[in-house]
């Protein structure tokens, strides 16, 4: 999709001459607003912002008093590169590190039309190279001013604003259907699961020559030719990707050989971020993994391992694992608490069944998924478009 835009009256302006930062700052102990939003509120490349804290549950710091009030523009100055900014339509107080935007119509810019300046590559670029400081870089206020851009008259402003919107609310329907279907899918498991004993342990479905275990301690540098090593990091976005191992080398792999995988193993997160689940598959057969992660080879007569990788990423047994945990640096599931999590005894045969009913469930999902990548795609497209020509 192209729009075909004439820049020919489009205008090169700062981003400082077009918008103001408001310092209004309010004190959340004196009862002047009961919300706050933090950075963990905005959820990356959304234009929205819906989430919020309570300003008395004891996780807000000391620093949010700037006020923002409905219709405002947030945009945490911190790690650009996260793209956390959107409009938000309540009233509370985020931190100094949060600037609090408007745009100045005077000058030449619709407030409908400034979270789309400020989510463009073209920005995100400038704002993640000008931003400043090594553990946490963040765009100060005075190089935000003076990114520069060209700028649509106001009237062609109000319709590419119109169309962009539009995008995003498909893209907000989406993911709440995305939500709703994990919800269906969350509670059929519940019911479904709810008619059967559970009186297995998970020790009573592990192979007898492949005992549960965790991985390597200490895995040394990263080494080019090595061992793949599957960590609790890699976890994050689902499934791993083998060419972005760690690799280990092959005698520290030797002294952990008990821990290597194979396809069909589950790991399950024990360390810092606890229950997190995989299914592992052939590529990644001979890897090794680290402390954090245990192993699970189990027992196909008794529990197929997609079977047991759907039950221990269920809130039921996630819930157990979680309050199972002890803190001492980090979270950590001892291996033998593990053990003994409570499974249902389902035969095997109504395991592929229930197995081919969430089939339905998730291909549900990826075809959310894919058309929320699509929206996302295609708004980058016209955002790239309107921000072109600019350097």
């Amino acid at each position: 999709m192209s729009l075909n835009l004439d820049k020919t009256t489009w205008k090169r302006v700062r981003l400082g001459d077009v918008i103001r930062r408001s310092r209004t700052q309010a004190d959340p102990a004196n009862g002047d607003v009961d919300r706050y939003v933090g950075g963990g509120h905005i959820d990356s490349d959304s234009l929205n912002i819906e989430r919020f804290g309570a300003v008395d549950d004891g996780q807000m710091g000391s620093t949010f008093t700037y006020l923002f009030k409905p219709g405002q523009v947030l945009f945490v100055s911190a790690r650009p590169y996260l793209r956390k900014s959107g409009v938000v339509n309540f009233s509370g107080v985020v931190a100094d590190k949060t600037y609090v935007l408007d745009a100045i119509p005077e000058n030449g810019l619709l407030q409908e039309f400034l979270p789309f300046v400020l989510a463009s590559d073209h920005f995100i670029a400038y704002a993640t190279a000008e931003a400043t400081g090594s553990m946490n870089p963040r765009l100060l206020w005075g190089q935000m001013q003076r990114y520069e851009f060209d700028l649509p008259p106001l009237d062609e402003q109000q319709r590419l604003a119109d169309l962009l919107w539009a995008i995003e609310r498909h893209r907000l329907a989406a993911v709440k259907s995305a939500s709703a279907e994990a919800a269906a899918e969350a509670i059929w498991m519940h019911e479904v699961l709810a008619k059967y004993d559970w009186d297995l342990r998970l020790q009573d479905v592990v192979r007898a020559d492949r005992p549960l275990c965790y991985g390597v301690v200490q895995p040394g540098v990263n080494i080019e030719d090595g061992v793949g090593l599957v960590r609790v990091m890699d976890l994050e976005s689902g499934s791993p990707t083998l060419s972005q191992l760690k690799r280990i080398t092959c005698e520290i792999d030797q002294q952990y050989r008990r821990s290597r995988i194979a396809a069909g193993d589950v790991l399950v997160s024990i360390v810092g971020t606890i229950g997190r689940t995989w299914l592992v598959t052939a590529a990644f057969e001979g890897c090794n993994i680290a402390r954090a992660l245990a192993r699970i080879s189990p027992d196909p007569e008794l529990m197929s391992a997609e079977f047991l990788s759907w039950v221990l990423a269920s809130k039921r047994v996630a819930a157990a694992l979680e309050t199972a945990a002890f803190e001492s640096a980090r979270k950590t599931l001892n291996l033998s608490v593990l053990a003994e999590t409570p499974l249902p005894r389902v035969p095997v045969d109504l395991q592929a069944s229930m197995l081919e009913h969430r089939a339905t469930f998730a291909a549900a999902r990826e075809h959310v998924r894919n058309e929320i990548e699509t929206l996302l795609s295609l708004r980058a497209s016209l955002l790239a478009e309107l921000s072109g020509g600019t350097e």
